[in-house]
């Protein structure tokens, strides 16, 4: 272990205020300079000690990749076939055993100890041979400053910023490079450099660490106030990729279980995959001694309820509905995962990263994916808390046998529809005699239909009000009694799970882009933990 001490730095006597600084100062509708110039660094400085340590280790491992690259090694027997197979086989669709949710690979220990204290905007650990490295918090800035003005994050956007506006380099904290092209450590980095530290926080989970500690300080520090219910839903971006259809051999395609799970079976299918390739430039790559690798792990075919299909990652999201504020958001292994698949292990996921916030919540909301009796019992049996989804029809057909009279069919979501062609209201539950009641609806003059109905007759009876009918519970399985999918209450408490859908057109649009300019998980996710991080970041500063 190597163990460095950063020397004292003397501050500045004299602060050099430019007249752009103070125009910008008195602008309330910009954000960004407000922001990067009072951002509290102090709680980001073990990052930047851990960024230090993955920077020497990085170059490190570019210096033995090149001396590997002169080795001679034994050409890698596994055809791109084979591999293709193995790489749809171990996806989480195909494979029980795999992670719904994203998973950062581990990192190797580095070989040096940088000193936390020591580091801050200007400081930066000694080096005892080369060029000293740019500053950590400059460089940080750079990207949350593009984040804040609504533009993608990435280094290409954040690299054509600092070059065309000496504003923002400044108020990053870099000074523009001298005519002589004499290096300067605080000179604006270049390209290059930006995709480094880019790669360097993306591999080593250190996005994903500076957002989940921004957004428990602003737990701790109440600008967050827990909920008693949480939002659960998915979202999608377009893949930066093409995908290939694999067609898998007879005796491997899984096919579905009554179950849920999956069987052998004898029939063949058809599956979309990423292509397979090797991340090497050796010109035969059918021989070179490289492994094959996923092209963009994580993509694949999402379906959406509207019939549309997009080759996307997908990504699960947890919020406050109704203080509208994202508290989570994780990649899916695997984008053609049902969407329900990501509940458990998200929450699991968001009680280790902020434990206290599992004594609160005990309510959930989700889709219609999670119209599942299973998963219901789950959540209520091992931590206490109701989950509340829309009736999915999935496959259900309509009732149209042994109906009461008048009734024409009752339809998969569970809705009584009279031979008149109107909808009957949910009245409530009668629990003595375990029955449903519903109630024929009103007319735009709030008079009951059935008075003016040519077919009353055969139906309604009475001489004032309207047709009522009772379903046994039996009947409609998928209904609870005890809080009915149907009912009023059930809707106006449904009507808060809009909030993530806006929180999900600000992470798109107002915080960057839909577009992917990466390809894999790793990326995605530094995507997604940097849309976090800044939002975490606006509700702090404001």
């Amino acid at each position: 272990m190597v163990s460095t001490d950063t020397p004292t730095v003397q501050l500045p006597l004299i602060h050099v205020v430019e007249s752009d600084d103070l125009y910008l100062e008195q602008l309330e509708d910009v954000l960004w300079f407000d922001l990067l110039r009072d951002l509290d660094w102090r709680p980001l400085r073990e990052i930047a000690a851990k960024y230090y340590e993955r920077l020497w280790q990085f170059n490190f491992r570019q210096a033995e990749a090149r001396w590997q690259r002169d080795r001679l090694l034994a050409a890698n027997p596994e055809t791109r076939q084979q591999a293709t197979l193995r790489l749809v086989f171990e996806r989480a669709t195909m494979d029980e055993e795999a992670a719904a949710l994203h998973e950062p690979s581990a990192c190797e220990p580095p070989k040096m100890w940088v000193d936390p204290r020591q580091l801050g905007p200007g400081r930066t650990p000694p080096r005892w041979a080369g060029k000293q490295p740019k500053c950590f918090f400059a460089l940080l800035r750079a990207f949350l400053g593009v984040g804040a003005r609504g533009r993608p994050m990435e280094p290409e956007v954040v690299y054509e910023e600092l070059r065309s506006n000496p504003c923002y380099a400044r108020a990053c904290g870099f000074t523009l490079p001298r005519p002589n092209g004499a290096y300067r450590q605080n000179d604006v980095p270049s390209l290059r450099k930006l995709q480094q530290f880019d790669q360097i926080m993306s591999e080593a989970g250190l996005w994903g660490e500076a957002a989940v500690g921004q957004v428990a300080r602003n737990l701790k520090q109440g600008r967050i106030k827990p909920e008693s219910t949480l939002v659960h839903d998915t979202t999608h971006y377009e893949a930066f990729s093409s995908m290939q259809v694999v067609e898998l051999p007879e005796a491997e395609v899984p096919a579905p279980a009554a179950s849920g799970k999956t069987k052998k079976g004898s029939r063949r299918r058809k599956k979309s995959h990423p292509k397979t390739t090797k991340r090497c430039r050796c010109k035969n790559r059918e021989n070179c001694p490289h492994p094959w690798r996923n092209g963009d792990e994580g993509a694949g075919t999402v379906v959406k309820s509207s019939g549309k299909m997009y080759w996307a990652h997908k990504a699960s999201t947890l919020a406050f509905p109704g203080q509208q504020i994202l508290l989570d958001a994780v990649a899916m292994s695997d984008a053609a995962s049902h969407d329900s698949e990501s509940l458990i292990p998200h929450l699991q996921r968001l009680w280790k990263l902020h434990p206290k916030l599992r004594e609160s919540i005990a309510r959930v909301l989700d889709d219609g994916a999670a119209d599942d009796q299973t998963l219901r019992d789950f959540l209520h049996d091992e931590w206490q808390i109701q989950l509340l989804a829309p009736i999915n029809p999935r496959n259900r057909r309509p009732i149209q046998v042994a109906l009461p009279r008048g009734l024409d069919h009752i339809t998969p979501i569970g809705t009584p529809v009279c031979r008149a062609g109107y909808p009957f209201e949910f009245v409530g539950c009668r629990h003595d005699t375990h029955h449903f009641l519903f109630r024929a609806p009103n007319d735009a003059q709030g008079m009951p239909i059935c008075r003016g109905c040519s077919l009353r007759l055969g139906c309604y009876r009475g001489a004032s009000g309207a047709r009522q009918v009772t379903i046994p519970f039996d009947r409609l399985p998928w209904i609870d009694p005890t809080f009915p999918q149907l009912s009023r209450r059930f809707a106006k408490l449904m009507a808060k799970r809009t909030a993530i859908e806006r929180l999900h057109k600000l992470m798109k649009y107002d915080f960057g882009d839909e577009r992917l300019s990466k390809r894999g998980n790793v990326a995605f996710q530094a995507r997604l933990d940097k849309t976090l991080l800044v939002m975490h970041l606006i509700l702090a500063h404001g």
